[in-house]
């Protein structure tokens, strides 16, 4: 018993990335055995719902034992120094050992409570539900017209003063021409849309959900100024004789040409300025701080800055990169970031549970499914139209 209950905790342990090198060998060495082919079994239908066994042909399996080597570190060598395959599983052990790799480790969604307890699922049709949010935006023109970018095809959508706009590719780009006027423009993406362009001088520019930026159509001979809420990505484009500045709020951020990601939201407790290469400099009042790659300024509502050298990049990148990641995040900053993505209105019906969150949830999911995920952490929802009811178990 004890040997079936160590199984089932290093399967736990491999999927979290929790396993020691220790772990990982016991662990290849039970897959191995066709003793726990039915504990394997058992834990699918224990942690995974209906999820269904899948057929594999050779190449899936050969696939398979690959991507287990790199996810367990585990690799070894003949004499003459060329990779061998490890003989991990026979064909009725890997048709169910795939089958959990597929759920929580290539692609698909888990998320972890605090306790390390792994919670999985495929949630069940809702007759109440919400799609997840796509890609568009409002571009506002300097003459107050209005475009909405959701519906429009590729091609030029208008002329400012030499400037072109035209989209591209499910992106908007601008190019300026000879002698162009300096106008401004603004990009807003509403809740349940995220929308991506190109600024004039080659700076690409990601807004997440409820964000915005307003922006000259062609930069000024000695400067680049924009001004953004909500939460943005930037690539800068490199031009030592103009600083690129971004305005948040009463905060300023001064780079030459570099990678960074700015989370400015109300709502939030503090605006995030995070670098991802290059270097940035923050401004306010009199406070000056110069972040290296990999380093987080954090702005209190008081004012106070502070900074984080061990920034998770997955959690801060995670919208881009089309997930939720999540890192010791509350419930309500969860939900917070479920009401952009899905249009919804959280509302707590008896206060707010205390629960903690670890792992990550792809983006492209219906709301219910999400929320079957969450549940497992003994919470319940409601979706009544725009309103997302909480509920402690």
């Amino acid at each position: 018993m004890y040997q079936e209950e160590l199984f089932k905790e290093l399967m736990e342990q491999f999927v979290s990335g929790e396993i020691t090198p220790r772990g990982k060998e016991m662990l290849l060495s039970m897959l191995d055995n066709p003793k726990y082919s039915q504990e394997l079994n058992t834990i699918l239908r224990e942690n995974y719902d209906s999820v269904e066994i899948p057929r594999v042909s050779p190449e899936v399996t050969g696939k398979f034992i690959q991507e287990l080597k790199i996810k367990m570190g585990k690799s070894s060598k003949t004499e003459n120094g060329d990779s061998t395959v490890l003989n991990l599983l026979n064909w009725r052990k890997i048709v169910t050992a795939a089958s959990i790799l597929l759920v929580v480790g290539l692609g698909s969604h888990y998320v972890f409570q605090k306790d390390n307890r792994m919670s999985v699922a495929v949630a069940s049709k809702e007759t109440h539900d919400k799609k997840p949010g796509k890609t568009g935006a409002i571009l506002t023109l300097s003459n107050g017209s209005k475009i909405v970018l959701d519906s429009v095809g590729n091609g030029l959508l208008a002329n400012q003063n030499n400037t072109t706009v035209s989209k591209k590719n499910g992106g908007v780009v601008y190019t300026s021409g000879t002698n162009a006027e300096v106008v401004y423009n603004t990009m807003t993406t509403p809740r349940a849309r995220q929308y991506n362009l190109e600024l004039s001088d080659g700076t690409k520019v990601w807004l997440n959900a409820s964000s915005s930026i307003t922006f000259p159509t062609s930069f000024a001979k000695n400067e680049r100024k924009v001004k953004i809420t909500g939460e943005v990505y930037f690539e800068v484009a490199k031009d030592k004789t103009k600083p690129f500045r971004v305005l948040v709020n009463d905060m300023q951020v001064n780079v030459l040409g570099t990678h960074f990601n700015v989370n400015a939201y109300h709502d939030e407790e503090t605006v995030n300025t995070t670098l991802l290469e290059g270097s940035v400099l923050i401004t306010e009042q009199s406070k000056k701080i110069l972040l290296k790659p990999g380093q987080q300024a954090q702005k209190q509502k008081s004012g106070v800055i502070s900074v984080n050298n061990n920034v998770n990049m997955d959690v801060v990148m995670g919208w881009k990169n089309g997930l939720f990641y999540f890192e010791n995040a509350s419930l309500e900053k969860v939900l917070r970031q479920l009401s952009r993505w899905y249009d919804v209105d959280v509302v707590f019906e008896k206060g707010v549970p205390a629960r903690a969150f670890e792992g990550e949830i792809q983006r492209d999911l219906k709301l219910s499914q999400v929320l079957k995920i969450l549940e497992k952490n003994k919470i319940h929802f409601k979706i009544e139209g725009k309103i997302l009811r909480v509920m402690p178990d």
